[in-house]
C-alpha cells in the first residue's frame, strides 16, 4: 500500500497535488497508509483541520495593501513591485503568487493543492466508517465550504478557473491536458450553488473546541460577496472575454446580491452576531475588531485561525515587521498620504473632508479625525506602547535641517526601517509585543468575512437596485458604530459614499485592491504619485507638514494597465497544459 505521503505528492492536477506538512499529528507521515487514513474517522478530522491550515491569510512583508492605494512597503523586492510598476507578467506574479517572508497559502499551486485535497477528501469520507454519520455530514460540508473558499480566491485574482471536483492519478496524463479554464459564469454558478447547500447543513455558530469552523452564517457571507462582485462594472461592462466576466450585462445580478447580503445579514443576527460594540470606545471597538480572537468576539463570520508562538510563526510576527521603528519594529507596510487625507474631520457634529488648505485642518491635522483613523494609523503625535510616536525631522529656525529627528524617523536606531511615509500601521498590533523578542503571547486571526462587510455589500447593491434610502440605512449602521455621523447624500454622491466607507472600514483587509478593481477605477487611484508627510519641527517647537512624493524604492510615479484588472495565469501552469487559456493583456 502507497503511503499517504506518497499518494498525496504523486497524484496530478493542473499544478501541482497537496503537500501532507503538518496534517496528522498522531505518528509520523511515512508509517501512516492510505488506508490507515481512511478508516480511522480521528485522522480523517485531522486531515480536515489541515485544511483550515492551508487557508490563506493577509499577513506577509508586502501586504496586498501595498500593491494598492493604501500602504507603502518599506523594503523593496517583497513582491509588490509588478503591480505599482505595471510590470506584471506571467513569469512575474509577485505577491500575487505568495506571499514573501512567510507562506501565506496564496499561490496559484498551494490553493490548487488545497482544493485538490478537499477533492480526496470527498471521494473518500462515504467510506470512512464514522459511528457518528451527523459528524460525517458535517465534515462533508466543511470540506466543500473550504472547496469553494480556495475556488473563490482563485477566481477573484484570475478570473475564470478550471471546477475541477476530482483528483486525479498519474494514469490520468493525458486527461488532464485537455482541461481548459471554465467561465466566470460557470464558476460563480458552481461555487455560489455549493455555498447554498452547505448553508443548509453546517450550523449557524460554533463553541469551544469547534470555534472556527464554517458556519452556515460564513457561507451565506461568501456567497453574498461573490454575486456583489459578480454584478461589478468590471464584470459586466465591455468584457473581452467569458473567463473574465459576462458578455451579457444584466440588472438582476445587483438584486440577487441586494438578496444574498441581506440573506447573510439576518441569518448572523438571529445566531447571536452583530456589530463589534463592547466598549463605550468607538476607537476600542474598532480595534479590538482585529484584536479578539476569542470565541466572544461577535463580528467575526470566518477567519484563517493563529495561534501564540514563542518563536514567532506566520500569522503571528506582524508586530515585528509593522512596528513603528522607535519600538523595536521595522515600519513595514506604511500607510500613504492619500489614504490619511481620505479620514473625513469632525466638526461640530458635521463630518467633512480634510483639506491641507483649511487653516483649521493644517494646523493640527491629526485632530478630531474619525475614529477609526486613530485605530488604523500611527502619526506623529500618536500615544503608542506609552510613549509618543515622534515623525519629525529637526530644523533650525530658517528650517534648514539639523540632521536629527524623532525616534521613529531614519535618525533612530535603523535608519534603514525609517517609515517610509511618515506614517506606520496601527491596525492589527498587539502593543504587548516587545520588539526583537521572537516572542507572541498572543493569538491573531485574519478575518476573512466580518458582519461589517456585509452591511456595506448590502449598500453598494440596494444603491444599484434603486433603493437609496436602503442603501443609506446600511451604511449609517457601520458609521454609528464608528462614532460617525449618518450619510444623506444621493445619486452619484450616495455611490462615492458608499466607496468612501468601505475604503475606510475596510482599510488593509485585502478589500480594496479587489474593490478598484471591481469598480473599474483602477486607473484613476492607481495612475499616479503617491505621497507621504515631511514634519518639520522648529527650535521653538512648532511644526510644519509638507506633502512629499516618496522616495523609497517601492513607491513614486505608480502605473497601471488595463490588463492589471486581471492576474497572469503562471507560465508554469500554461507550460504543463497550453489548453489554459492566458488572460487578456499577457
Amino acid at each position: 500500500m502507497m503511503s499517504v505521503k506518497y499518494i498525496f505528492f504523486c497524484i496530478l492536477t493542473l499544478v501541482f497535488i497537496t503537500s501532507c506538512e503538518n496534517m496528522l499529528d498522531k505518528k509520523p507521515l511515512t508509517e501512516i497508509s492510505e488506508e490507515d487514513l481512511w478508516n480511522d474517522p480521528e485522522l480523517v478530522q485531522a486531515y480536515v483541520n489541515s485544511r483550515y491550515n492551508q487557508i490563506g491569510h493577509g499577513w506577509a512583508a508586502g501586504m496586498l495593501s501595498s500593491c494598492v492605494d493604501e500602504t507603502d512597503v518599506v523594503w523593496g523586492n517583497v513582491g509588490c513591485e509588478p503591480f505599482i510598476f505595471a510590470e506584471m507578467s506571467s513569469t512575474n506574479l509577485g505577491r500575487l503568487n505568495g506571499g514573501w517572508w512567510r507562506n501565506d497559502y496564496r499561490s496559484w499551486s498551494t490553493v490548487w493543492s488545497n482544493i485538490s485535497s478537499c477533492n480526496i477528501f470527498l471521494e473518500k469520507i462515504d467510506d470512512v466508517p464514522f459511528a457518528d454519520e451527523k459528524l460525517k455530514e458535517r465534515l462533508k460540508a466543511e470540506v466543500r465550504f473550504l472547496r469553494a473558499f480556495s475556488m473563490n480566491d482563485l477566481l477573484i485574482r484570475w478570473g475564470g478557473i478550471p471546477l475541477i471536483t476530482r483528483s486525479f492519478t498519474i494514469d490520468d496524463v493525458d486527461e488532464i491536458l485537455q482541461i481548459t479554464r471554465s467561465t466566470y459564469k460557470e464558476c460563480v454558478d458552481f461555487i455560489v450553488e455549493e455555498l447554498g447547500q452547505v448553508a443548509l447543513i453546517l450550523p449557524s455558530v460554533y463553541s469551544g473546541d469547534d470555534y472556527g469552523r464554517a458556519t452556515s452564517v460564513a457561507a451565506l457571507a461568501l456567497k453574498a460577496r461573490i454575486l456583489l462582485y459578480a454584478a461589478s462594472p468590471l464584470m459586466n461592462e465591455n468584457v473581452k472575454s467569458p473567463l473574465v466576466g459576462y458578455m451579457t450585462p444584466d440588472p438582476e445580478r445587483w438584486e440577487k446580491a441586494a438578496d444574498a447580503a441581506r440573506a447573510a445579514i439576518n441569518a448572523a443576527i438571529e445566531a447571536g452576531y452583530h456589530l463589534y460594540n463592547v466598549y463605550d470606545n468607538p476607537i476600542e471597538n474598532y480595534k479590538n475588531i482585529f484584536l479578539d480572537a476569542t470565541s466572544s468576539n461577535p463580528e467575526a463570520l470566518f477567519f484563517r485561525m493563529g495561534t501564540s508562538s514563542s518563536m514567532g510563526e506566520s500569522i503571528s510576527d506582524f508586530e515585528q515587521w509593522n512596528f513603528p521603528m522607535g519600538s523595536g519594529g521595522w515600519s513595514g507596510n506604511c500607510p500613504i498620504e492619500e489614504f490619511v487625507e481620505d479620514y473625513e474631520v469632525l466638526e461640530n457634529g458635521v463630518s467633512v473632508k480634510f483639506d491641507w488648505n483649511n487653516p483649521v485642518h493644517s494646523s493640527a491635522p491629526y485632530e478630531n479625525r474619525d475614529p477609526r483613523f486613530y485605530a488604523s494609523v500611527l502619526y506623529d503625535g500618536a500615544q503608542f506602547k506609552g510613549r509618543v510616536i515622534e515623525q519629525f525631522y529637526n530644523v533650525d529656525e530658517n528650517g534648514n535641517s539639523l540632521n536629527s529627528g524623532g525616534i521613529d524617523t531614519k535618525y533612530g536606531a535603523e535608519n534603514w526601517n525609517a517609515s517610509s511615509t511618515g506614517y506606520t500601521m496601527r491596525k492589527f498590533l498587539h502593543e504587548e509585543y516587545v520588539g526583537y523578542s521572537n516572542n507572541y503571547p498572543f493569538n491573531r486571526n485574519w478575518i476573512w468575512l466580518r458582519l461589517g462587510e456585509q452591511y456595506l455589500n448590502l449598500a453598494e447593491a440596494l444603491y444599484y437596485t434603486g433603493d437609496e434610502q436602503g442603501a443609506r440605512n446600511a451604511v449609517n449602521e457601520i458609521r454609528k458604530r464608528a462614532g460617525m455621523p449618518d450619510i444623506t447624500s444621493s445619486g452619484e454622491d450616495l455611490l462615492e459614499a458608499i466607496k468612501h466607507e468601505r475604503r475606510i472600514e475596510l482599510a488593509f483587509e485585502e478589500h480594496r485592491y479587489y474593490d478598484v478593481r471591481r469598480w473599474k477605477d483602477a486607473e484613476k487611484y492607481l495612475n499616479k504619485t503617491v505621497h507621504g508627510i515631511e514634519i518639520k519641527r522648529y527650535p521653538d517647537g512648532h511644526k510644519t507638514y509638507e506633502i512629499c512624493p516618496l522616495k523609497q524604492s517601492v513607491s513614486g510615479d505608480r502605473k497601471f494597465e488595463e490588463r492589471l484588472y486581471w492576474g497572469a495565469i503562471p507560465q508554469s501552469e500554461i507550460d504543463k497544459n497550453p489548453q489554459l487559456q492566458q488572460n487578456p493583456g499577457y
